[in-house]
């Protein structure tokens, strides 16, 4: 008697189960990117603390001045570039959606003097957070390789870590938005490689794997 209810609730799995493997198109997939020069890395956005008796073009350090002179000197620039998690779900032969989250690093050196410890030296780190949700126009849409248009736009936060900047400096909302053309090509039935090029927020180029399910 439990052979037999054991082969029936087999056979019921299998029923149920065959039709969801059967199915070869999977419409969702998560993109992970990255984004080597954004455009904040190539206009050097300055605060308006910056420094600059001459007003001379270039100059690359921020000045916070306190009661009794300096209270830190930014200097040495350095961005990491951008990283984005996408989530995209098809929606039919021409349109995918495309809702990305990015985080930009970047950072410079400080001198920190308003210290009970005496002067700091330290490399303090930047964040710009995006959020960009979007539409993707497939030109191309083959079984393993895809060529689309993307167009986003949403929102940019940013986040400086010098301690010292007053609140309105230290965290900014801003609007964001980035347009891409994307190549990608399945290199297995799950995953992809994928390179854009582009302009906007995240910059003029990216990288990145998907995961398709």
């Amino acid at each position: 008697m439990i052979p037999r209810i054991q082969f029936i609730i087999l056979f019921l799995c299998v029923v149920i189960a065959a039709p969801l493997l059967a199915q070869t198109e999977k419409k969702q997939s998560f993109s992970f990117s990255y984004c080597p020069v954004t455009i904040n890395s190539v206009t050097k956005d300055k605060s308006p603390y910056m420094h600059d008796d001459n007003n001379t073009k270039g100059v690359e350090y921020e000045a916070l001045l306190g009661d009794y002179g300096y209270k830190a000197v930014g200097y040495d620039n350095f961005n990491y570039g951008a990283l984005e998690l996408a989530y995209k779900r098809i929606l039919s032969r021409h349109f995918q959606f495309n809702l990305g989250l990015g985080c930009e690093l970047s950072g410079k050196h400080w001198d920190v003097y308003d210290r009970p410890d005496g002067p700091l030296k330290k490399r303090i780190m930047d964040y710009r957070i995006n959020l960009l949700p979007g539409i993707d126009f497939f030109i191309l849409d083959h079984k393993y390789t895809k060529l689309w248009y993307s167009v986003q736009a949403g929102g940019l936060w940013i986040h400086r870590s010098m301690k010292y900047f007053e609140g309105s400096e230290r965290d900014k909302l801003r609007p964001a938005w980035q347009l891409w053309l994307v190549f990608d090509q399945k290199i297995s039935d799950t995953y992809s490689f994928n390179v854009g090029f582009g302009c906007g927020t995240l910059g003029i180029f990216k990288m990145g794997v998907s995961y398709h399910f």
